[in-house]
């Protein structure tokens, strides 16, 4: 019983672990340069205007920035979680492989 129980564990551990690493691929800023470029641009566009005065561009350049910088740090987040899940998942699947290896205390050997 305390077989199934561990082994049920074990399991219930690697589907929250793989459920954590699916959700954080959303968060996960991949195509780096592309993103930056992107920022960079509507930066230069910012600069281009001439329908807005200096201060509302400061400002404008700044919530760019900041929000490039906040999409960094989501996704640095991200990465640790799916890390950590991923380093779990695999102590479980060891775990597991131990588990299930061991021989039960019900089988009764011969004399």
């Amino acid at each position: 019983m305390k077989k199934i129980i561990a082994i049920s564990l074990s399991a219930i551990t690697i589907i929250v672990c793989c459920y954590l690493i699916v959700i954080k691929m959303g968060s996960l800023d991949i195509p780096v340069n592309k993103n930056e470029w992107y920022a960079m641009d509507t930066i230069h566009k910012i600069e281009d205007r001439t329908d807005i005065d200096e201060c509302e561009k400061k400002v404008l350049k700044g919530k760019v920035k900041q929000d490039r910088e906040n999409a960094k740090r989501v996704s640095n987040d991200a990465f640790q979680v799916q890390v950590i899940a991923f380093g779990v998942i695999i102590i479980q699947v060891f775990l597991l492989v131990l588990i299930i290896l061991m021989p039960s205390k019900n089988h009764i050997e011969p004399s």
